[in-house]
């Protein structure tokens, strides 16, 4: 990972009082960088790796996205020496081979020489020793750099596209084990260019507009974040989706959202062919194992 990529939003106090320290230290790893630079720059990457072994700064205490071959790293890989950039890389596995962003950043080496396999095996030995650092806010930058690159490698944040396209929607309650029509309409669900993003309009049978729903998966919790955006005015309502099973004819969802304070648990339970969508919603929040409250049809506009 590149320490371009991370931005301190707070000061506090502490880090007042230890300024002056922080600021030497920091300086002198961004003059050390400057050096090796300079030295790849005029003489290669063998003598600046040579050079670097032989100083008093290997091994010294690890300092995460500053350390002098990440800066370096990265640096000689933004001018396109990938050769180069990956002789970095792995000198500083090799310095710090049980620290996290070493690994993270070697894989996004691969990643930019198209070798998407060995990346995947870097980002997630990344994201296993990241379980083992201290420091909490660095943990968690870690976490969503790694696990998010590994998601998108791995296709995970797609398993809700099946939505996309226009659909004709019919939604039913259940009243005495019966299902009464209870409004139509139709939904537009779109999906970024980046597969990273489900979007969707749902109006009623006379095209007035009710609400959006915005859909992304979050690769450090491993489930999909949703936002519901009504027409009243009543802000946005956040729930979390987890997928427990998906194959090309059933899906079952866990929705969790909170609702007047009240912890709610829904089983979604998805029956579907390419053009329909037969939808079943049970409260499971009591641990009910079926207590069907809801039905939708979603038939795909062609």
């Amino acid at each position: 990972m590149n320490s371009k990529t991370f931005t301190t939003t707070t000061l506090n106090l502490v880090f007042i009082l230890f300024l002056s320290i922080g600021f030497a230290q920091e300086k002198k790893t961004e003059n050390y960088s400057d050096k090796l630079y300079e030295v790849y720059k005029a003489h290669g990457v063998e003598k600046t790796l040579t050079n670097y072994n032989k100083s008093s700064v290997r091994g010294d205490e690890y300092t995460f996205l500053s350390e002098p071959l990440n800066v370096l790293g990265y640096r000689i890989m933004g001018e396109g020496d990938l050769t180069a950039a990956e002789k970095v890389f792995l000198a500083q596995i090799d310095e710090y081979p049980n620290e996290a962003n070493p690994y993270d950043s070697y894989a996004d080496l691969l990643m930019k020489k198209g070798d998407e396999e060995n990346a995947k095996i870097n980002y997630s030995k990344a994201i296993d020793l990241s379980a083992t650092m201290e420091d909490l806010e660095e943990k968690q930058l870690m976490l969503e750099a790694s696990k998010s690159k590994l998601a998108k490698l791995q296709n995970k944040g797609m398993a809700m596209n099946f939505l996309a396209g226009t659909w004709t929607t019919q939604n039913y309650a259940i009243q005495d084990g019966e299902r009464v029509l209870s409004n139509e309409g139709n939904a537009v669900f779109t999906v970024n260019e980046d597969n990273t993003l489900v979007t969707g309009v749902i109006r009623d049978k006379e095209n007035v507009y009710q609400g959006s729903r915005l859909i992304a998966y979050n690769a450090v919790d491993e489930v999909y974040d949703m936002v519901y955006i009504s027409n009243g005015l009543t802000g946005i309502e956040p729930s979390t989706i987890r997928i427990d099973k998906i194959t090309s004819e059933e899906i079952i969802l866990t929705e969790k959202f909170k609702e007047s304070g009240k912890k709610i648990k829904i089983k979604h339970v998805l029956k579907r062919t390419p053009n329909e969508i037969s939808w079943d919603i049970h409260d499971i929040s009591e641990g009910q194992a079926t207590n069907l409250v809801s039905h939708m049809n979603f038939k795909k506009n062609n």
